[in-house]
């Protein structure tokens, strides 16, 4: 087993009929932490200029344990 951190993003806006919730898979607490900042402060901006808000974001990043994941680390986590 590996060790892994998983970061899970969770939107919500009034009238939804449920939250909304992304994941990503990341090397290090530190990296998942500094990208969750970067990714929520982008679904913000996005947000805001097709005009949904209020909008509510919240992320968290976790350590778990995973069968190793081929080729995990090749490719950056996330496009942004």
């Amino acid at each position: 087993m590996i060790k892994i951190i998983m970061a899970v993003i969770i939107t919500s806006m009034p009238n939804w009929p449920s939250v909304r919730y992304q994941g990503y898979i990341y090397p290090d607490m530190e990296t998942c932490e500094l990208y969750n900042q970067i990714m929520i402060d982008e679904f913000k901006a996005y947000a805001r200029s097709v005009g949904d808000e209020p909008i509510h974001f919240q992320s968290f990043c976790f350590e778990a344990e995973s069968f190793p994941i081929e080729e995990m680390f090749d490719q950056p986590s996330i496009n942004l």
